[in-house]
């Protein structure tokens, strides 16, 4: 019976009616709550039980048909206006059938679909479908699934069905109606919300250990020990090179191995913000460290072959890098605000602006530790070697220094002045574990910046910081220098650094211009060459085949060259005198940056 007709649609044998707009808000809460899938189950199964209610009825047992009773209540029901269906189930019984057809006409659950729910795509009345399944399956005693295979709420011009044996049917079809009753899957949701709410109480827990370390100004090795003590995964934290920032959990030999099976990485999957790599011997989960939604480091877990990733590992690793990100960017703004105290300090020292010693020791209780002599100076030089278009930044490899002067537990001061690094070493007392731990960070920091050159000068230690424009200009001085040597103290330069300090640029250029003569003219450029090659055949002892490899040109080239030079200065360079004073004085050029070399 169609719509118009009647409202009453369920009724089992105790009579409880239910109305349209009952079955519309029953539907529509369960497609809220449950899913599509779920709720054909759920329709499926509650009708189901009235059709075996239904079968049962005393008054339905006096019926002798074999389908007359499930035709007149589909009618008396309101659930349709009538029923055509195959009378000969008997085939279907004894196995002569595979299945019997029937159609529903003017089906109430099509109808209230086309109604209240948006254009189906499949068939829809799941309820006509349990109704018939209960009724018949209890009638006949044995197990018989009616399923839709045609409906008016997909577009189609009836509602057709078919009724198969259970076994008849392939699993596919009827998988949605066998599913486990609603009790169960609410029994089954419940555990799975709960497993997760334990799971996300655990992360939580974790997020916040992690950030109260932060607060209380741990340092990132502690917060990724803390990390570690709770998880039991190697992390590993590295910059954008792939070189290693901190890591806990793996042996130097486990390192090493990671490191040289790195390029065996295959991309697997991604998680959420993080990807997932394997090799043949590890497997690593990546997440990047943003700061300034910048692209800062990656932080890793790290499994070994006697490890897997957990399903809920990518949870943890995104809020420890989150952390690591927090972290980072506390260290970055601590150097920056030390950086910043620094260059003021440096200024100050060099325009002579404190009165007083009371005044400066005041102004050093803003540093975090004690400053105090002996102290020396450290000028940082860094040159491209092959030339590019983007800038050194200067202020990135400040952090870099400075991270590394802590991590060796180096007390030091920086800030940039020019073109340089300047460094206020304090407590100077051990030169030779200044020097091995100098070295140790200028070695790791060029591995990460291949394309920069480092020259580093070192003045001579001295006790009263008014002293440091004097030291400064040693410690430039130094750098300035042309030799082998990476490191150069100026208290090696001997007479040569005293030759500098104690002549002034005038003098200087002065000397330069009658001992040069026509080679005197650094906008030149084809004088200039020649200057270039003087001035490392005179740096190379006079040897004529260091002199040629160090130019690139031929041993006749480089002959003829010392000829024209001679012409020039009109002395010969076998006067070992003259060409002792012409280095001293292009050496001392080359230091107070009035020669320069490209």
């Amino acid at each position: 019976m169609g719509l118009n007709t009647t409202s009453n649609l369920l009724l089992d044998s105790n009579n409880l009616l239910v109305s349209t707009s009952s079955f519309v808000t029953l539907k529509k809460t369960l497609l809220e709550n449950i899913g599509s899938y779920k709720t054909k189950g759920f329709l499926f199964r509650f009708s189901y039980e009235i059709g075996v209610s239904a079968a049962n009825a005393k008054e339905l047992q006096k019926d002798q048909s074999s389908h007359r009773g499930s035709k007149s209540m589909h009618a008396m029901y309101g659930h349709v206006r009538d029923v055509i269906i195959d009378p000969n189930f008997n085939k279907l019984l004894n196995g002569s059938a595979k299945h019997i057809k029937g159609q529903w006409i003017d089906s109430f659950e099509a109808n209230l679909h086309k109604k209240y729910f948006e254009p189906s795509t499949q068939c829809e009345c799941f309820t006509l479908c349990g109704y018939v399944s209960g009724f018949l399956s209890t009638k006949y005693n044995h197990p018989l699934v009616a399923v839709e295979t045609k409906c008016v709420a997909k577009g189609d011009s009836c509602c057709e069905f078919e009724v198969r044996l259970e076994e008849n049917w392939s699993p596919d079809n009827i998988r949605v109606y066998k599913s486990a009753n609603i009790i169960n899957e609410l029994e089954t949701t419940y555990d799975a919300l709960l497993h997760h709410k334990q799971l996300l109480d655990k992360i939580s827990t974790f997020h916040n250990n992690l950030t109260q370390s932060v607060t209380e100004k741990l340092s990132l090795q502690e917060i990724i020990q803390s990390a570690y003590d709770v998880l039991h995964i190697p992390i590993l934290i590295e910059n954008l090179h792939g070189d290693e920032i901190l890591q806990i959990g793996l042996s130097e030999k486990q390192l090493q191995l990671i490191k040289d099976k790195q390029h065996s990485l295959r991309y697997t999957q991604k998680y959420s913000n993080n990807s997932f790599y394997q090799s043949p011997i590890h497997s690593k989960l990546i997440s990047p460290v943003l700061i300034n939604k910048k692209h800062y480091a990656n932080c890793s877990f790290i499994y070994l072959s006697s490890q897997s990733m957990e399903e809920n590992d990518h949870l943890y690793l995104d809020r420890l890098s989150n952390v690591v990100s927090l972290c980072l960017l506390y260290e970055n703004a601590k150097i920056e605000e030390q950086e910043h105290l620094t260059h003021t300090l440096f200024d100050r020292l060099i325009h002579k602006k404190f009165d007083s010693m009371n005044d400066l020791e005041s102004y050093l209780k803003f540093f975090p530790f004690k400053i105090k002599s002996p102290f020396s100076t450290t000028v940082i030089q860094i040159s491209q070697k092959q030339k590019s278009d983007l800038l050194i930044d200067l202020h990135e490899q400040l952090l870099l220094f400075s991270k590394h002067f802590n991590t060796y537990s180096v007390p030091s001061l920086f800030s940039i002045l020019g073109e340089n690094i300047v460094i206020l070493n304090t407590q100077y007392t051990d030169k030779k574990r200044f020097a091995k731990s100098l070295k140790s960070i200028i070695q790791y920091i060029e591995k990460r910046n291949s394309n920069y050159l480092y020259s580093i000068g070192i003045s001579n230690s001295y006790k009263d910081l008014m002293e440091f424009e004097e030291s400064l200009k040693e410690a430039t001085i130094s750098a300035r220098i042309s030799n082998q040597d990476q490191i150069k103290y100026y208290e090696d330069l001997g007479f040569l650094g005293n030759f500098i300090a104690n002549m002034n640029a005038t003098q200087l250029h002065a000397t330069a211009k009658e001992l040069l003569k026509e080679l005197y003219d650094f906008n030149d450029i084809k004088k200039k060459d020649l200057l270039y090659t003087l001035y490392k055949y005179l740096s190379n002892g006079q040897k004529l085949k260091e002199t040629m490899e160090a130019l690139s040109i031929s041993m006749g080239g480089l002959q003829y060259r010392i000829k024209r030079i001679e012409s020039l200065l009109q002395k010969s360079l076998k006067d070992s005198s003259f060409s002792a004073y012409l280095l001293l004085i292009l050496e001392s050029l080359i230091l107070l940056d009035e020669l320069q070399f490209s």
